[in-house]
């Protein structure tokens, strides 16, 4: 049953992921086959291009067609600012320098005269569009261009960002995309002229296209391209401070640190790249300090998720790897600061090609991570494959090898949510591991409540069973004080008189016969009497002991009644006394017969002494009556006489043994005086109550009552 509780977990999750890695593989390539965001993918097949500084729209319909991207061949001017005016008139010197560059690109390592270019210098554009939709208001988006520029249409200057110049004191760079309204009021040709200076990166001229349509097509494209960099990089900040929080509650989670800080620092460069999101919020962020956290964060995110990669898969990254990483983004990182614009950007292609180094690394790692079977390793392979993929096409953009990039941010996207199910996978085995271990310490608990309850239970059984051994320990060493105190108050008497009456004899002061044998009878009677007082007295104490074996047994309450029916009447009448007896019974006619436990022995004995001891205390020709009552819960027995009486302030003693006042029944006319000990202890034995009325002059009545059980018991 274990093992199947363990597997099924494991074949859920291993379905879930597997349906959210098949989704978020299809929207990767949605996003990168619609050239969303920031990524710009090249001209369709067949779509419309310039050739030799025109560019023909005949038959385009902005509504129905969409914008145009001005691609193609346009004319370009090294080293020449030309105002669109003087381009109308252009000198020799102007029409020999004029040439044809593709837009978009950089200018590095174009040829110009037999000159390679660079990235520093300045330029001007020129293309001439024939448009034939009869729409008169258009609109024209000019992207981030590097690093100044100024834009005429039909030689009105619509835009200036940064300052253009032709040396790198002149020149202010600056990174903003523009949507210019365009006012065509009929014209059929838009004549397009840029100036462009670039003296601070490494790379100059027009990356991304510029873009030609309707004012809402154009604004459409913008907020597009906008809501999709916002999503990316709000998904990225999100996840990263979301696993950092992690982090600082529970420090134990390294690679949620690594992980979180990497989304960060990928989440504030994509805010720097594309549409430089960031200078929407931050207006007063210069281009340079923009470019430099661009580039910390290019550099320290490697090393960054070579540390998260590590932390997931131990045993296949090595350290030294990582410290190397680690090394390197440090260095790149300090350099940023020292060296000024545009000489650290030239820093990137180094660095590019240690991405490199480190994305082929890191795959060989999560390679050897999957052929060993480690956790998560498959979502880690096609997570880190995307987002290297798109890293890779990146470098090839930025460095003019291809037209299509700028896609890292959405690789990346897709490697966060692959990373996130692998973290996610840690953090459900470990709640599955903390809800074995709650049941498992709940089951023990519940095992040590159990047997808690059991030691309890047999520690109060002892503790009882010792309680009891105590009262039988005590209680039988009070009997023996009693008896040894009994035996010596009251065997002490008797002895001296037998003492007397044998001196007597011995010493020849009873010479009579008839004295001597009236001398031999009163030491006889004395005798039995120390005999019978001595059995009473053991018997009296092994009841107190409670080692006086009682045969007790359920009888019902008629037969218990009938059986001391006629038992005391002829005694009784022999001792010249009336006897009656009498029963009631208080119960419904309909309930149940009453039953009582008893020893019918010892209850005879009860009341023999309790008769007997009224038959000492009732004159000639007195009555004694004894009386049975059975109600719902009980059967009471009481004998009345209508002797002497007693006393009111002997009434609470008559149960105590040798109580020795002259007016006490316990010892008059003879008795042991231990009767009604006997008789309490017997009836207390049985779980009832025995007790004493009387008024002096009118007789007495002693009365026990014994409680009614159930016979099934």
């Amino acid at each position: 049953m274990t093992a199947r509780r363990k597997v099924v977990p494991i074949l859920k999750n291993y379905l879930y992921y597997k349906g959210f890695l098949s989704f978020f593989t299809i929207v990767l390539l949605i996003l990168l086959g619609t050239g969303c965001g920031a990524a710009d993918p090249g001209p369709t097949a067949g779509g419309p291009r310039a050739e030799n500084g025109i560019l023909r729209l005949d038959g385009h319909r902005f509504d129905r067609d969409g914008n145009v991207r001005l691609e193609g061949e346009w004319f370009f001017y090294w080293r020449r600012l030309l105002t669109p005016l003087e381009l109308l008139s252009p000198s020799a010197d102007t029409l020999k320098a004029m040439q044809t560059m593709e837009l978009p690109g950089f200018w590095n390592g174009r040829t110009v005269n037999g000159e390679e270019l660079g990235g520093s210098g300045y330029a001007t554009y020129r293309i001439k569009v024939k448009v034939d939709d009869p729409v008169n208001h258009l609109a024209l988006y000019v992207p981030s261009v590097r690093t100044a520029y100024k834009v005429w249409v039909n030689g009105g200057l619509l835009a200036e960002v940064g300052s253009i110049g032709m040396d790198l004191q002149s020149s202010v760079p600056r990174y903003k995309a523009q949507v210019l309204k365009l006012d065509k009021s009929g014209m059929g040709t838009l004549d397009i002229v840029l100036q462009v200076s670039n003296f601070h990166h490494r790379l100059g001229g027009v990356l991304r296209p510029i873009e030609l349509g309707s004012v809402e097509g154009i604004h459409d494209r913008v907020y597009q391209s906008l809501a999709f960099e916002m999503l990316i990089i709000g998904s990225l900040l999100s996840m990263g401070l979301y696993h950092i929080g992690l982090y600082a509650l529970r420090r134990k989670e390294r690679g949620a640190l690594f992980f979180g800080l990497f989304c960060v620092l990928v989440g504030i460069r994509a805010s720097l790249i594309g549409s430089v999101v960031l200078h929407y919020f931050w207006k007063d962020l210069s281009w340079v300090t923009g470019l430099r956290i661009e580039y910390i964060c290019f550099f320290i995110g490697v090393p960054a998720i070579l540390m998260f990669v590590r932390s997931l898969y131990p045993l296949e990254v090595r350290r030294e790897a990582v410290r190397t990483a680690q090394g390197l983004g440090l260095f790149f990182s300090v350099a940023v600061f020292f060296f000024p614009a545009p000489w650290f950007t030239y820093f990137i292609p180094f660095y590019q090609g240690i991405t490199v180094v480190g994305c082929v690394y890191m795959m060989m790692c999560i390679g050897q991570a999957l052929a060993r079977r480690r956790e998560g390793a498959v979502f880690a392979v096609v997570g880190a494959g995307s987002y290297i993929t798109s890293v890779v096409i990146d470098i090839l953009y930025y460095n003019q090898w291809i037209r299509f990039g700028e896609v890292s941010s959405y690789g990346l996207l897709f490697c966060v949510f692959m990373t996130s199910f692998i973290l996610s996978a840690k953090s459900a085995k470990a709640y599955r591991s903390v809800e074995t271990l709650s049941r498992q310490m709940r089951e023990m608990n519940q095992g040590l409540e159990e047997k808690i309850r059991e030691r309890t239970a047999e520690l109060q059984q002892i503790n009882r069973s010792l309680e009891k051994m105590n009262e039988d320990l005590a209680r039988m060493e009070t009997s023996r004080r009693h008896l040894l105190s009994n035996i010596s108050h009251d065997l002490g008497t008797p002895m001296t008189l037998i003492q007397g009456y044998v001196e007597a004899l011995i010493d020849g002061v009873v010479t009579q016969p008839d004295q001597q044998q009236k001398y031999l009878k009163l030491i006889h009677g004395r005798i039995t009497g120390l005999s019978r007082l001595i059995a009473d007295l053991f018997q009296l104490s092994k009841l107190e002991a409670r080692q006086l074996d009682f045969d007790i047994r359920p009888v019902p309450a008629d037969d218990f009644i009938r059986y001391f029916e006629e038992r005391y009447e002829l005694e009784l009448a022999g001792a010249g006394l009336r006897f009656e007896m009498i029963s009631h019974v208080m119960k419904p006619a309909d309930s149940d017969p009453a039953w009582i436990r008893v020893d019918l022995d010892r209850i005879d004995q009860v009341l023999t002494n309790i008769i007997y001891n009224a038959v000492k205390h009732t004159p000639a020709g007195g009555l004694i009556q004894l009386l049975f009552i059975v109600d719902e819960y009980s059967l009471v027995v009481q004998v009345q006489d209508n002797g002497t009486g007693i006393d009111p302030e002997d009434l609470p003693y008559i149960f105590d043994r040798f109580y020795k006042k002259d007016k006490s029944r316990n010892t008059a006319r003879g008795g042991s005086g231990l009767g009604l000990a006997i008789a309490k202890e017997i009836i207390d034995y049985h779980g009832g109550r025995i007790w004493a009325q009387s008024m002096v002059g009118q007789g007495a009545c002693l009365a026990f009552m014994l409680p009614l059980v159930n016979p099934a018991e």
